[in-house]
């Protein structure tokens, strides 16, 4: 193969990757997340993670909710479920007042019982869900 030939063949294949790599990075922007960690403090998250310890008589974590635009709301609730034999039980469904414009929430101290694994839901008064996620609570500490 010339070196003519070889250079098109590289420039293309990183032409394709980098283009791969914009429409991933954009795909990630249009969906709204929601996920996990120890406390948000100092506007930083600090110790994301989708496992974490819990004490005997159960704790909290932080909800962080990321929405690709403005949420629209003032008020969504977080609906914890525990999956129990492959069956949700509800644990929570704690409302909490937000602004509309927002689009990067906290929510502080959510209470888990107990270990397992739960689903948790950032939830409209409608019952439309903006963003969902799992979580493992272990027996720990």
């Amino acid at each position: 193969m010339n070196t003519k030939l070889r250079v098109i063949l590289h420039v293309s294949v990183l032409f394709a990757i980098v283009i791969s790599t914009g429409s991933v990075n954009a795909q990630s922007l249009k969906n709204d997340s929601l996920y996990f960690c120890e406390e948000y403090k100092d506007s930083k998250e600090i110790g994301n993670s989708t496992e974490f310890y819990l004490p005997e008589k159960g704790g909290t974590i932080t909800v962080m909710l990321r929405t690709a635009k403005a949420i629209g709301v003032v008020s969504v609730s977080l609906l914890v479920e525990k999956d129990v034999a492959g069956m949700r039980e509800k644990i929570s469904a704690e409302p909490f007042d937000i602004e509309a414009h927002w689009d990067y929430i906290f929510f502080a101290d959510v209470f888990f019982p107990e270990p397992g694994k739960y689903k948790v839901s950032a939830v409209k008064k409608n019952g439309d869900v903006i963003a969902s996620g799992y979580v493992r609570m272990l027996k720990g500490w």
